[in-house]
């Protein structure tokens, strides 16, 4: 494993716009400091984020912290703020106690603990699914939380699926609920699909070992599956130790899972990397085209050959320098091409989610910073036949987050683009709502409280809420 000088200083990710707040808010009739709210856009934009309600063990992992949920209610053009921690059973534990008392990512595992040794958080990704926000965690093997709307009450662990990891979809033609599942020393993830009348299918997928998994691609018929090139060394393993590995030599893996019959139907070789999310997958005949951030150096203290001096940022060991390709999938022929869309540092690809598993034109992605700190200092369409980009920086000293991306028409490019954008060195906070056309402020809107810098974000449609 890497020593302490291969890791981001943890009081980094503990510090200035990374530092959590302690209280929980409500504030109604938000302030518009510029433009004017779309009056299409009726609904709730939410991030989930780390927010440690106990001054957590050193050494201080940014995903260590208790998930906490911000928040954005828009109505008959009045919008009003709320965030609420994710009341988890990790965090009653440490209610109870009157401190944190649970292991660490950069500390040595409790393997002895119940329900360890990790507590989930439900900190990263946020998912909306018959009626309730649910909250995820990064890991394989945890519940997600289920909260209501626009309330953010936690009401438990949501049990319908099992467990699963961070980023599930919702197919927009059937409802399905897709997802995945894995523990980190089996060589098998679960692909899973719940129907909204509670119909469950938990499949096994055998792959040729431990691989991490935190991301899926859906098109009308397949999930798209990845056996990634950064896993366990086998040789550690074999200890009885994790020692996470970069291998060039070794391929990264798609496979193309038929929902259908549940099995996969092809796998295809791409050139190693390791990808973190995709932005979308659609099929075209008998091609599938899938669009992702992909990772060729992805460990801080395993230099690949090559490896850029320009500054890129870090959680722990991971180095994030990602790259935006497509992918060709021939079910044919069995072979795939990589096409290069994007190398400018940015990750968090969203499209419109009425448009999952269909072909889409533009993806929506954050611009990281030139700083060791995982950090986004702009927002970046890129057409996904072209490459071509264009980019709104926030303002010198300001940092934003991922987008969400708001239906305000048909077309789409006719949506709203919405994040939370904060100062660094102060309490100021706002939500920016910019037009997926161009990037162009339709209305920043003042937080009366500062909001810290998180991680995934949603947007609820008030269609969807009224369903």
């Amino acid at each position: 494993m890497g020593s302490a000088r291969d890791f981001v200083d943890g009081s980094t990710y503990s510090s200035l716009g990374y530092a959590p707040v302690s209280s929980e808010h409500d504030h109604a009739d938000l302030e518009l400091l510029e433009g004017q709210i779309p009056a299409a856009l009726q609904g709730v934009f939410a991030r989930n984020s780390s927010n440690p309600k106990f001054t957590p063990p050193e050494p201080y992992h940014w995903f260590d912290g208790d998930g906490m949920i911000h928040a954005v209610s828009f109505e008959q053009g009045r919008a009003s703020y709320r965030n609420r921690w994710v009341r988890t059973a990790g965090l009653a534990e440490d209610e109870a106690a009157g401190a944190a008392t649970w292991t660490g990512l950069l500390a040595r595992p409790d393997m002895a603990r119940p329900g360890g040794p990790y507590k989930n958080t439900a900190n990263t990704d946020l998912l909306y699914w018959n009626g309730q926000l649910l909250a995820l965690w990064w890991l394989g093997g945890g519940m997600p939380y289920a909260l209501s709307l626009p309330e953010l009450s936690t009401v438990g662990p949501w049990t319908q699926a099992g467990t699963m990891t961070a980023h599930p979809k919702v197919d927009p033609r059937s409802g399905d609920l897709v997802f995945l599942d894995y523990a980190p020393t089996s060589s098998r993830v679960t692909h899973g699909t719940l129907t909204r009348d509670g119909q469950l299918t938990r499949t096994p997928v055998q792959l040729p070992g431990p691989r991490p998994q935190h991301d899926l691609a859906l098109t009308e018929h397949y999930t798209i599956l990845i056996d990634v090139s950064m896993f366990p060394d086998p040789r550690a393993l074999a200890r009885g130790k994790v020692h996470m590995s970069f291998f060039p030599d070794v391929p990264t893996r798609l496979g193309v899972f038929d929902r259908r019959t549940q099995r996969v139907r092809h796998w295809f070789e791409v050139p190693a990397c390791y990808v973190y999310h995709f932005a979308n997958a659609w099929e075209l005949g008998e091609k599938i085209i899938v669009t992702a951030c992909c990772m060729r150096d992805p460990l801080a203290y395993e230099p690949q050959p090559g490896r850029s001096d320009r500054v890129v940022p870090r959680i722990g060991h991971l180095r994030l320098e990602p790259q935006l390709v497509r992918w060709t999938l021939d079910l044919e022929t069995g072979l795939a091409r990589e096409d290069l869309l994007d190398d400018a540092m940015a990750e968090f690809p969203r499209v419109d989610d009425r448009r999952i598993g269909a072909p889409t034109r533009v993806a929506y992605l954050g611009s990281f910073a030139a700083r060791e700190a995982f950090a986004f200092d702009g927002v970046r369409r890129i057409d996904l036949d072209s490459g071509a980009a264009i980019e709104r920086r926030y303002p010198p000293g300001w940092l934003g987050g991922e987008v969400s991306v708001a239906p305000l028409g048909d077309a789409e490019d006719d949506v709203a683009l919405l994040t939370f954008v904060s100062e660094e060195a102060g309490d100021r906070s706002e939500l920016w709502v910019m037009a997926g056309r161009d990037l162009e402020i339709l209305a920043k809107l003042a937080i009366p409280t500062r909001v810290p810098a998180g991680f995934h974000t949603r947007w609820v449609g008030a269609d969807e809420l009224a369903r």
